[in-house]
């Protein structure tokens, strides 16, 4: 069985939360996951679950069935530094698991890491949408929700011009261009129900630029940041 917990993991056998008090109360899932909370991880957590058990029993009391723990702890990941190719600055660089939701995280991320650049209201807006969208297709079709494969993020900053690189860990070769909207071909049937997405990071900033390789694709969002812009209306 597995809780997750303040940090991590903590895979459990079932003996814990069938451990019965004297009065045959059961240890059960929401005391486990009570104890757990926001505590320690490692050992730590380990001797905390045990220790409450053993006071939940009682003294003397018989163990009922086997009592295993093993727990995993999420540690943030170091990058390597980017290849950039010219005199960018990296302004972020950042992991996150392929959850459903975590799109939200990466365009906070994404906000906290421009925010020096002071980007009109309108092109920030756009910018937000087209990362939520490329972390969502990320993490959804590239990584197939698989949490253990993430999502990686980079911002560059250079003269002129702003990228967020995302890539995932699909092996699932090149990308299809990107599908012209048809609401009729759609209804029709004649086109996938879904399937628009990089139609709409490409509606959203000025450059994108796809690189597949062995071990993924890389969506490059490219904003100028001088001379003419996307259309902030």
């Amino acid at each position: 069985m597995i809780l997750a917990t303040g940090d991590g993991v903590l895979l459990h056998s079932d003996g814990i939360v069938e451990a019965h008090a004297p009065d045959r109360e059961m240890y059960g899932f929401p005391r486990l996951k009570e104890t757990v909370g926001d505590g320690p991880c490692g050992q730590a957590l380990i001797d905390l679950v045990l220790a409450d058990v053993d006071a939940f029993t009682g003294p003397g009391a018989e163990q009922e069935d086997d009592i295993t723990m093993l727990t995993l702890e999420r540690v943030a990941a170091v990058l390597p530094a980017p290849a950039t190719g010219d005199d960018a600055r990296v302004l972020a660089q950042f992991e996150l698991p392929s959850e459903p939701g975590n799109e939200r995280e990466a365009i906070a991320l994404v906000e906290q890491a421009v925010a020096g650049l002071a980007l009109p209201a309108a092109r920030l807006e756009r910018l937000k949408t087209a990362v939520a969208e490329a972390t969502m297709n990320a993490i959804e079709h590239g990584n197939e929700n698989v949490a253990e494969r993430p999502v990686s993020l980079c911002v560059l900053h250079s003269p002129g011009r702003l990228r967020v690189q995302v890539t995932d860990q699909s092996q699932a070769g090149e990308l299809p261009p990107a599908e012209v909207p048809d609401l009729e071909a759609k209804l029709a049937g004649l086109q996938r129900p879904r399937g628009w997405g990089l139609f709409l990071i490409e509606s959203m900033v000025d450059e994108t630029r796809v690189t597949s390789s062995a071990e993924g694709h890389m969506l490059e969002l490219v904003l100028h940041l001088e001379g003419e812009t996307d259309g902030d209306a």
